[in-house]
């Protein structure tokens, strides 16, 4: 997101846990090793329904919450008051993204019951259209929206399309059908997949899809881990781009990447575990969720480098640790919780200065 890139500077030392009481160096390996829970975060339980899925460097959060209907609604936290984003007339909305400036880009039905993009700031929500089907912005930066829309093919098929719409204009990304654009910086580059083919009666599993790296009106493809598919997740200022890649020719064991121009693709460290990262900061620290087990229950982690095991971060009191977005200038990190009763309510994590 637009919003992830910072530098931590408190937690450039943090240690690297391998079990209960057993620390490792930071340039051991840690082959097989479960990451335990980390005490450089604490988790605050911001006592809002519903999920938060960005931040910005001034500690402003989007996401959704529910209205006193319950109904899903987009939403700002801004120091401890939630600001109603609303709608474009219709019953939900929802946001995924707020940029350094305040502006918030997500879904809302209309009036009409259209899935239309829109733009939000200082109280004012713009309709941004639905550019010929279902639209669901991403990410904006510099007023620069990116996401997908849904399109039909010349044989009725329905697939996304990536996009970018700045200054009023809708620039369609030109990758193919079935594409979408996840991230954008402040340069102005966009990460997102698209399919390689369109094979009919293929499985999910094993499109040829793969993380492109859009700049410019040039695409780039990001490659694999060695198998057939990538996706992109997430991107920062510096070009660099995480996801998640296939392995092998079967396309179902999978790992996390982080991918620069300098380096290629590089396998996220996961112990044998499933690393899945979500989003990178300026300094390479990635955040996302890691499991022990591939085929167990993830967790959120954070790898304050890739190269290196993750750390898991704190449940907040009373609650389940779900999911983590992304992060922040400060190096505080948002995503959400699950409570008894199958409540979810928003989660940020802030950073603990040692000692």
């Amino acid at each position: 997101m637009g919003s992830t890139r910072k530098s931590i500077t408190v937690l450039a030392g943090a240690l690297i846990v391998a079990s209960a009481g057993q620390t490792l160096d930071p340039g051991q390996a840690a082959a097989s090793a479960c990451p335990v829970t980390t005490d450089q975060w604490q988790a605050i339980d911001l006592g809002v329904a519903g999920s938060a899925l960005d931040i910005n460097d001034q500690g402003q959060i989007t996401g959704w919450t529910r209205n006193v209907l319950g109904r899903p609604q987009a939403m700002v936290w801004d120091d401890g008051q939630v600001i109603d984003v609303g709608t474009l007339g219709g019953p939900t909305s929802g946001a995924s993204a707020i940029d350094e400036d305040g502006r918030v880009v997500g879904n809302s039905y209309t009036t009409e019951e259209k899935g239309h993009a829109f733009l939000w700031h200082d109280g004012v929500i713009q309709d941004l259209g639905s550019f010929g089907g279902y639209t669901s912005p991403k990410d904006v930066s510099q007023s620069v929206v990116v996401g997908e829309y849904v399109s039909t093919r010349p044989d009725g098929v329905l697939r996304t399309r990536a996009f970018k719409f700045e200054n009023g204009v809708k620039t369609d990304l030109n990758v193919v059908t079935g594409s979408s654009a996840v991230d954008v910086n402040t340069a102005g580059q966009i990460a997102g997949t698209h399919r390689r083919t369109e094979t009919p009666g293929l499985p999910a599993n094993q499109q040829t899809q793969r993380a492109f790296l859009w700049a410019n009106g040039a695409v780039t493809e990001l490659g694999t881990l060695g198998g057939i598919w990538s996706q992109a997740t997430g991107l920062n200022n510096g070009g660099q781009v995480v996801g998640q890649s296939a392995l092998g020719a079967d396309g179902v064991l999978q790992a996390g990447f982080v991918w620069s121009s300098a380096t290629g693709m590089s396998r996220v460290e996961d112990g044998g575990g499933l690393a899945r990262p979500t989003a990178i900061n300026d300094d390479g620290v990635v955040v996302g969720t890691h499991a022990c087990d591939p085929a167990g229950t993830a967790h959120p982690a954070v790898w304050t480098d890739p190269a290196q095991a993750p750390v898991r971060l704190p449940d907040p009191a009373g609650g389940t640790a779900t999911a983590v977005n992304a992060i922040n200038l400060g190096g505080e990190i948002v995503g959400a919780a699950t409570y008894p009763g199958n409540e979810q309510r928003v989660v940020l994590w802030k950073p603990q200065t040692p000692g």
